[in-house]
């Protein structure tokens, strides 16, 4: 590489020529196929990424060529690779093209063109200095907000971004969705949680390099910093999506981000898991309402509690039936995936029961919540094993102390779900009114 002068990226400016930069790839955004300007019928693409050579400096790259060469690019380098990056044009930012990037310290962006400039991939002695540098947030970690903050924001015509720290619940499957102008695209949830709120969010993830690399993110584990992502509105619920300014740190090498982890994994080891981290969160927040109120309010974003008065319509302790269990499995699996079943299972596939699904109703109207298995062993006074072991007469018996009579009910709403956090039936000595 005779001819070129390395150059970090504290040190840039618009006189230097023949620049090499050495710096590891933290960000990528999907290609876009224009029109070329200087030949009819020609497509010409453009895709871009962000690099950053220290701790600190950090900076954007626009990547100018023909279709095939955009995306053969986009497809060679991937996040985490290290890349040498030869007589890039660097150039002065400017403020409206900004606001679709990540944000940088760097005050310009390197713009390189096919047939000009090159990347190739990083061969120095150096390569194993810059791959810490994946770890380290492109902002301040201090700043970030929490996901009960997030579920609060005012509803906003606009919309608003926000830097989240958040430890991954689970990893759905990619699927394809059609967007209002007819084009198809992959778009992948992954649930995620805080120690600011029982409630789980699903950030919403499109860039293919992304998707892929959430396959690597390990449930109650895995801890992200998301710098700006993009919160919207949609039917009055709160969702979380990653854009072209959004930049994912995995594993963030911070001490907020270690002590989030193990508070999550703590939480979800406790007796009781998410319904006693629920019932932790409520305190003394539960008001009284009616299951009308609930429902109306259940058809927002932010979670709460509540309690209610009501009569018990059903209790699926059949659900606890290990042979039922079997057999509903065994269903399921042979329903071809191409059918959509509206079945909840409330069990895993050791059957370990997690919780089972409850009915109940006032005047107003009837609702289904889940029992946790902590919370069924409180009410019925009997352990899991124990209920497991009873005949199915014996359970429908002990069924029908709840059902149909008068109970209090304390839930936890996190849209969609509802989570039964206590029951406990009406007595002589402890009379409840059901309105």
């Amino acid at each position: 590489m005779a001819g070129v002068q390395k150059v970090k990226l504290d040190n840039l400016n618009i006189n230097i020529k023949n620049a090499l930069i050495v710096g590891i790839i933290i960000a990528k955004n999907s290609p876009r196929i224009v029109g070329s300007k200087k030949k009819n019928g020609d497509s010409r693409g453009v895709t871009s990424f962000t690099i950053r050579d220290s701790e600190i400096d950090t900076i954007n790259i626009d990547v100018w060529g023909s279709e095939y060469f955009v995306l053969t690019f986009y497809e060679r380098f991937l996040v985490g690779d290290v890349v040498d990056i030869i007589s890039p044009k660097i150039c002065v930012k400017s403020g409206d093209n900004e606001n679709y990037r990540p944000q940088v310290t760097s005050p310009f962006y390197l713009s390189l063109n096919e047939g000009i400039s090159d990347v190739t991939t990083h061969s120095g002695d150096t390569f194993s200095a810059y791959l810490p540098l994946i770890h380290i947030p492109t902002k301040q970690s201090s700043g970030y907000y929490g996901l009960a903050e997030v579920l609060k924001l005012p509803e906003e015509n606009n919309n608003v971004y926000v830097d989240l720290l958040v430890v991954v619940k689970s990893v759905k499957p990619p699927k394809t969705i059609k967007t209002k102008t007819g084009l198809h695209m992959s778009v992948r949830g992954v649930e995620i949680v805080d120690n600011t709120t029982p409630a789980s969010v699903t950030l919403d993830i499109f860039d293919n390099d992304t998707i892929q690399r959430a396959e690597e993110w390990r449930s109650l584990e895995s801890v992200l910093f998301i710098a700006d992502a993009r919160v919207s509105w949609r039917t009055r619920a709160v969702t979380v999506q990653s854009c072209a300014r959004t930049v994912i740190t995995h594993q963030p090498h911070t001490a907020d981000a270690e002590a989030l982890r193990l508070y999550i994994r703590n939480q979800a080891s406790a007796r009781g898991g998410e319904a006693a981290a629920w019932a932790a969160w409520s305190g003394e927040r539960a008001s009284a309402a009616s299951v009308a109120q609930v429902r109306d309010r259940a058809a927002g974003a932010t979670p709460f509690c509540a309690s209610l008065h009501v009569l018990v319509t059903h209790i699926d302790l059949d659900a606890l039936d290990t042979t039922y269990c079997f057999l509903l499995l065994l269903l399921i699996r042979m329903i071809p995936r191409r059918l959509s079943i509206s079945a909840t299972l409330l069990f895993t596939e050791d059957n370990n029961i997690e919780d089972i699904r409850i009915r109940c109703a006032d005047h107003t109207g009837e609702l289904t919540a889940r029992l946790p298995v902590n919370v069924l062993e409180d009410t019925f006074g009997h352990s899991l094993e124990r209920l497991k072991s009873m005949s199915n007469d014996e359970r429908a018996a002990l069924g029908w102390n709840f059902l149909l009579e008068q109970c209090y009910v304390k839930l936890a709403i996190s849209p969609p779900r509802l989570l039964v956090l206590a029951m406990r039936r009406a007595t002589q000595a402890d009379p409840i009114p059901l309105y």
